[in-house]
């Protein structure tokens, strides 16, 4: 649907929707992108935040959208497991859409929630 993210690839996310059209992105734990404590960094539980709103709102729009502004409260640690990000739109506008998200353990306890504002450009999606 969308062009994959090489930061994403890097990663290791996937991302897929459910049966009510909002996104699911998965993150394999992975010890790399632990922080000094053991514990998932800070900045990887924002991009999910960032990627889960983006997912969201980028369906409404037949060209790309870019983030202008992110939130991301940490909830919780997480010390190795998987996690997984879902979206919700908010609102899409002619030029702005905002987007929340929320982030789970695999085995489904909150450790952050957030959101975005997204613009809509004029360049392709592909």
């Amino acid at each position: 649907m969308f062009p994959r993210s090489h930061f994403g690839a890097y990663l290791g996310v996937t991302i897929r929707y459910d049966e009510e059209f909002r996104p699911v992105v998965t993150l394999p734990h992975h010890r790399n992108l632990d922080n000094a404590r053991s514990g998932v960094h800070g900045g990887v539980l924002a991009t999910l935040v960032d990627a889960a709103a983006w997912c969201a709102a980028a369906v409404h729009y037949p060209s790309w959208i870019t983030t202008v502004e992110l939130q991301a409260r940490l909830l919780e640690p997480s010390d190795g497991e998987d996690l997984v990000a879902t979206g919700r739109v908010v609102r899409t506008g002619k030029r702005i859409a905002v987007a929340t998200a929320e982030v789970r353990t695999a085995a489904g306890r909150l450790v952050a929630v957030g959101g975005a504002t997204l613009s809509v450009t004029s360049l392709p999606i592909d």
